[in-house]
């Protein structure tokens, strides 16, 4: 570096050097950041400088100390140094740097890292709160769905009862109207489980081989019917070319064209309803339908067409139609699961039109009939068969008592937990266990479990065990057989289900011995 004439350190523009008396008097300086007078005391510049009052010792060798980003202010500007000073035996030197802009781009990048690291942070917990709040309601509605499905069959099985007895004509329809809302709660509840499957990636698509013929038939029969009670008419125009077997997911079709057309009916009061089905093509194996759907019912606004597939969505205007809203928001999110589209255009007062195309395969090999469902009878037996009944819901065991003993071939004992299902067959002779899959103490599972690598016996270790539970996703029937299970049955259950299942289990049973 240059010296001046004058023996100062000749710097850039943000340097300034201060040479201070042994009193700290400022001797000479260059100005050039602050304007601070010679002949005048270092600590009347700035408070900061008050710290030379403790470096009162001095020696022949130089002290050199440093301070960093030290803020330096006086009437004219501020800036942010780092000032070293020099400790000699006759003088202070003061070397002040202005290092104001570095400082404050430093800060700025701190800052911006800071605010990435905290942006991070933050996506970090509401993905962290997202996750258990999808959780927590998953795990809601799972549970809710088992707790409101064991009463809801205890009410189905007992109108199924009671109408088997004799019911005067209100009676009966009082019973009706109970079975009605009885079955359309457990749809409600189907609707929030299947969304909260689609919701959570968890619904399978699962493609099978299917009479879609028969399918079709089965919405004439069902909705024939309909139309007549609603004085409606109800047309269904099938396309002849197109093949009575396909391959597709036939639970999804049929719940998609289910709530297309309970839809239709639930809006429309007076003239008809039609589905038309066509090809849209057809290529080596595969095939694309277009289904579509339409009625003179009440319409839906322009303005509400955009959100008309979008949760508890309702449009119902002045008319008081009941519905969840949830519909139409499952069907058009089974279409796109399906890689198939679905549009909607209405008139108000003068209907609405609902199109989708869906995708298929066939089998270009000549299709087989479906195979009936098989027969099964009781064997021939003086004694009636003893049933174990390992349920704690006292409603529910009533329920399948009064069933089973109605229908005269069976006797029935009840377990309420795991350890007294096993309690019971150590001591007693069954020909069949019915076992809810969540008891106490041991769950169905683990029960089934002790049942089968416990015993020696035979009869005991391979006795004919149907589960049934409220609880109704895709892997839990799979999950019963793996466990050891025969059999497995959902509640709300029909009786008519329930007896073949049982007579199917003990006449296979019989088979083998």
């Amino acid at each position: 570096m240059e010296k001046h004439q004058n023996n100062q350190l000749s710097f850039n523009p943000q340097v300034q050097v201060i040479h201070l008396s042994i009193d700290n008097m400022i001797l000479k300086t260059d100005k050039n950041l602050f304007s601070w007078q010679e002949n005048t005391s270092i600590f009347d510049a700035h408070p900061f400088f008050e710290l030379l009052i403790g470096f009162t010792e001095r020696t022949d060798d130089d002290e050199v100390i440093n301070f960093p980003c030290i803020h330096l202010e006086d009437t004219s500007n501020a800036r942010i140094c780092d000032i070293t000073f020099t400790l000699k035996k006759e003088e202070t030197v003061v070397v002040i740097f202005d290092y104001t802009k570095k400082y404050k781009e430093l800060n700025q990048i701190a800052q911006k890292k800071n605010e990435s690291i905290l942006l991070a942070k933050e996506l970090e917990l509401r993905n962290k709160y997202l996750l258990e709040k999808e959780e927590f309601k998953n795990s809601f509605i799972t549970n809710l769905n088992h707790e409101i499905r064991t009463p809801l069959t205890s009410i189905l099985g007992f109108i199924e009862v009671l109408e088997k007895t004799k019911l005067t004509f209100e009676q009966e329809e009082l019973a009706r109207i109970i079975k009605r809302e009885s079955h359309h709660l457990n749809a409600i509840i189907d609707d929030m489980i299947d969304l909260s499957k689609i919701e959570s990636g968890k619904l399978k698509i699962v493609e099978e081989r299917f009479s879609f013929h028969k399918l079709i038939e089965g919405f004439n029969e069902s909705y024939t019917q309909v139309a007549k009670d609603k004085q409606l008419t109800f047309k269904i125009n099938l396309e002849s070319t197109i093949q009575e077997y396909i391959i597709g997911d036939r639970t999804r079709v049929y719940q998609i064209l289910n709530n297309i057309l309970t839809n239709a009916f639930k809006f429309t009061e007076e003239g008809e309803i039609t589905l038309s089905i066509s090809k849209n093509y057809q290529r080596t194996n595969k095939l694309s339908l277009n289904f579509k759907v339409e009625d003179t019912g009440i319409g839906i606004l322009e303005e509400n067409l955009p959100y008309v597939f979008e949760r508890f969505a309702r449009f119902n205007r002045d008319k008081q139609i009941p519905g969840t809203g949830l519909g139409l928001a499952i069907t058009k999110n089974l279409v796109e699961l399906l890689h198939g589209e679905i549009k909607v255009t209405s008139i108000p007062e003068n209907g609405t039109v609902f199109n989708i195309k869906l995708p298929f395969k066939f089998d270009v090999v000549k299709a087989t009939p479906e195979r009936k469902k098989k027969k099964y009878k009781l064997p021939e037996r003086k004694n009636k068969f003893r049933i174990l009944v390992v349920e704690d819901e006292e409603v529910t065991q009533y329920l399948i008592m009064k069933i089973l003993i109605s229908h005269g071939n069976f006797f029935v004992d009840v377990a309420i937990n795991g350890e007294e299902a096993i309690k019971c067959i150590e001591r007693r002779k069954y020909d069949l266990i019915l076992m809810d899959l969540k008891i106490s103490k041991m769950d169905g599972f683990q029960t089934t479990h002790v049942i089968r690598n416990s015993y020696g016996d035979k009869f005991i270790s391979e006795l004919p065990i149907i589960g049934f539970s409220g609880k109704t996703n895709d892997n839990i029937r799979d999950k019963c057989i793996r466990s050891g299970m025969d059999d497995f049955i959902a509640k709300p259950f029909e009786q008519e289900e329930l007896i073949y299942k049982i007579t199917k289990q003990i006449s296979k049973k019989e088979a083998t011995h």
